[in-house]
């Protein structure tokens, strides 16, 4: 006890030090310089597990714990993000006697840094043999640039397993005991439990270390040695299977992935491992090694925010790119390097070096070593999941902190050495030393609005408006704490696929499309921030009720009548034109190229088919992209749409193969009821589990409605408007036919007619894309020539073959 007194102090102190004033206000401030956003999904995380762990444990074995409040109606939604169960249960004692989740978040922080620390302490004490070096590398493990980067993030603060996998991998290899095989495995699945991005990049350490490890010691074609990591391998993927099942399911039900270009934007940069987080006292307080981004184009300032993301690429700052280890820690790593290499320590040496090469080449993403990362990302059991390849980088960390505590040996060996290493620790505690610039106020957990529906009798999901898409949905959530309702809103790693079009809609109320996605989504109460400004009837003429009302916010009960119900249903926008004769048949098949322009260059994107198909009339589009394309976004799309004699959709199908991620999503249409269900499947389309969503009467979904202008008259001057419903997001397109003009199709000028579609939402939440369609002046209409200007750059999908 006393050989682990000390360490414990140190680290407590560190601790405390490192997030100050912290320990002062436990209940008053959040471990976090920012709350809303990530912060406040941790919070809503680990009281939403904490909650179900003393109200309902059976559900952690069920299962069940994962159908969480958020997203309402989805289901499953704790596995859009790291659930933090295990660490749910840990503290649910404490959470049982407080009821105070902010307190327990704040204690799992302190106690992830300092369980982290000494983890490695045990590690390098054990396997390298240096108290000195153990402190050292417990100090840069558990309170380096890399924790205080990823502040707002507590499911990365769990770095206290890999250690302790690693440490029971070099006695797995230097013994035979089949604890040390049982322990590798438990301790390595602990580890992904504890955060799906360690899990795998846990897992890909233990793989490349244990090989490393075993050619170091010169056993690496020993059966033995390998029978004994498979087995270790095999347990420890029997005791992730329960959650990694949970997480499987979700991700293919809602195709959930990242492809290469979404992974390449959130790597590092060689240049990262110099940047320091703004709370590093000598290096980002004085902005020594903070660089700035540098100053946005002035002509893009009135572009939307994911318009001039796109334009400007990914940023070079941020938690992401703080990654500075200390150049003390650096020189100490080389030296451990260099000296142990020539003594008894070469295969912790050769183990190290092999991390901290995985882990830097891999946390530069596609952008680093293309070949190895994508055939990871392609054959990597969850590879795809990941967001953020530079997280990547705590193997180097861990590498340079074990090397460090090496070099911190040799250096203790010289005649000098202990007066030596004693100013080298002391400069490797500078260098890290991490003052929180600030931290954020702690949320409220007991509000008017939360404590007024937690008291309401019955059930009954809740929409607090605005529905927002972004962090703007995490106080919601909070709140939802209190009174424990399914709630609409919802911010997480991923969303399902409906929530945009619902939010969008929901956010206009009280209008009828407002009204109409509220009912069929079952919410019966809605949070506004000011009153509806309406006259109460005595008998009301509107499903909403006003039932409570206080500062900054107002409560709405829904409540539907017969005849409410049959307004809605009646309610009507946009009456298009009747469709006007068909001019295709079955067989009918045109294949288009895709040429994309952008930076100076003009280059062949992919290939398209449109064709129609029997039963009539059943549209089909595929779209493949090209070789260079398929480097950043694979795809090997399917789009089916099954319609009527008047070019309604009755079915519409995707089959969508874009790298690893294959998603499959099926809508059902009901004109007759305004509504359209979404389900990964036909069947569960039309199931009781569909999610059900508002659809404009007579609306199309986009490949209908390209067929169903083609039997238009299209008379020049003519503006004609059409409601359509895009994967449950309902729009309205106002096409302008703007005359017969000469385009140019596979070198030939032809005489074609332009149509300027403009697609009208009713909220804008991004640029809007300047199109225009030129199809065949004559009775067949065939589409010869799109041209589409985005902030990503000029798009050409031109007509190359067409057989009728």
């Amino acid at each position: 006890m006393r050989r682990w007194l000390r360490p414990l102090v140190a680290y407590l102190a560190a601790a405390a030090v490192t997030t100050w004033p912290l320990v002062l206000h436990p209940r008053a401030l959040l471990g976090a310089p920012s709350g809303p956003g990530d912060p406040y999904l941790n919070l809503w995380i680990l009281g939403w597990g904490m909650q179900a762990v003393l109200s309902n444990p059976a559900s952690l074995f069920d299962g069940t714990v994962f159908n969480a409040n958020i997203f309402y109606p989805a289901a499953g939604t704790l596995a859009y993000s790291d659930h933090l169960l295990l660490q749910s249960v840990l503290l649910a004692p404490l959470y049982a006697v407080t009821h105070d989740v902010v307190l327990c978040y704040n204690v799992l922080l302190l106690a992830s840094l300092v369980a982290s620390a000494l983890a490695m302490h045990l590690f390098v004490r054990a396997v390298i043999g240096t108290e000195a070096g153990a402190y050292l590398a417990g100090l840069a493990w558990g309170f380096g640039s890399y924790h205080f980067a990823h502040l707002i993030h507590l499911q990365l603060q769990s770095l206290y397993f890999l250690p302790l996998a690693f440490f029971f991998l070099h006695r797995l290899l230097a013994g035979r005991r089949p604890r040390d095989l049982v322990l590798l495995a438990v301790t390595a699945a602990l580890q992904a439990i504890s955060s799906v991005y360690y899990g795998i990049i846990g897992g890909l350490a233990l793989v490349v270390g244990g090989v490393a490890l075993a050619a170091g010691i010169g056993r690496w074609r020993n059966t033995a040695v390998l029978r004994r990591l498979s087995y270790a391998a095999a347990l420890a993927g029997l005791l992730v299977m329960p959650v990694a099942i949970v997480y499987g399911r979700v991700a293919q039900r809602e195709g959930f992935g990242r492809n290469l270009y979404e992974a390449g934007r959130s790597a590092a940069y060689a240049s990262s491992y110099l940047q320091a987080p703004p709370g590093n006292v000598l290096y980002g307080r004085t902005g020594l090694l903070r660089p700035q981004e540098p100053p946005s184009n002035v002509l893009a300032a009135d572009l939307p925010a994911e318009a001039r993301r796109a334009e400007a690429g990914p940023p070079r700052t941020g938690p992401e790119r703080e990654l500075f280890p200390g150049f003390v820690l650096m020189a100490l790593a080389i030296v451990g390097a260099w000296r142990g290499w020539r003594s008894d320590a070469k295969p912790a040496v050769v183990t190290m070096i092999a991390l901290v090469a995985f882990g830097f080449v891999f946390s530069l993403g596609p952008d680093g070593a293309r070949a190895i990362y994508a055939a990871a990302h392609r054959f990597v059991f969850g590879f795809g999941a990941i967001r953020a390849p530079a997280r990547f980088s705590v193997l180097v960390i861990f590498g340079l902190s074990v090397l460090a505590a090496l070099g911190v040996r040799e250096l203790r060996a010289q005649r000098t050495g202990g007066w030596l290493v004693l100013v080298l620790v002391t400069a490797v505690t500078l260098e890290m030393l991490h003052l929180p610039p600030t931290l954020a106020t702690a949320p409220a957990l007991h509000t008017d609005v939360g404590q007024w529906l937690a008291r309401e009798p019955g059930p009954g999901a809740v929409a607090v408006l605005p529905v927002g898409l972004d962090i703007d949905a995490t106080p919601a959530m909070v709140q939802s704490l209190e009174h424990h309702r399914r709630i609409v809103n919802g911010y997480s790693g991923q969303r399902p696929s409906f929530y945009g079009p619902l939010a969008d809609a929901i956010n206009t109320f009280p209008s009828m499309d407002a009204l109409a996605a509220l009912h069929d989504a079952r919410v019966r109460f809605v949070v506004t921030r000011d009153p509806i400004e309406r006259t109460e009837p005595t008998e009301p003429s509107e499903p909403y009720r006003l039932r409570a009302r206080f500062p900054g916010a107002t409560i709405y009960e829904l409540v539907w009548t017969p005849a409410l119900e049959a307004r809605l249903a009646t309610a009507a926008t946009v009456v298009p034109p009747a469709t006007g004769r068909i001019p295709f048949r079955v067989g009918e098949l045109a294949r288009y190229r895709v040429d994309w322009g952008g930076a100076g260059v003009n280059l062949s994107a992919g290939d398209i088919s449109i064709g129609v198909e029997a039963p009539e009339y059943r549209l089909v589009v595929t779209a493949t992209t090209a070789p260079w394309v398929a480097r950043f976004f694979e795809a090997q799309d399917v789009f089916a749409t099954q319609a009527d004699a008047a070019l309604l959709p009755q079915v519409h199908e995707r089959d969508q193969n874009e790298g690893t991620r294959h998603v499959t999503r099926a809508f059902v249409f009901d004109d007759r009821a305004h509504v359209v269900r979404a389900g990964p499947t036909v069947a569960e389309a039309r199931g009781e589990a569909a999610i059900v969503l508002p659809m404009a009467p007579h609306a199309r979904d986009a490949i209908a409605a390209l067929f169903y202008v083609r039997t238009l008259p299209l008379r020049a001057g003519e503006r004609i408007r059409f409601p359509v419903n895009e994967a449950g997001r309902n729009l309205v397109v106002e096409l302008a036919v703007d005359g017969v003009e000469p385009v140019n199709v596979q070198g030939k000028t032809v005489d074609a007619l332009r149509l300027s579609p403009v697609v009208q939402r009713r909220v804008e939440d991004r640029q809007p894309l300047a199109s225009t369609i030129w199809l065949s002046n004559d009775e067949r209409r065939v589409p010869l020539v799109l041209d589409l200007d985005a902030g990503f750059g000029h798009v050409r999908v031109e007509l190359v073959s067409y057989r009728p």
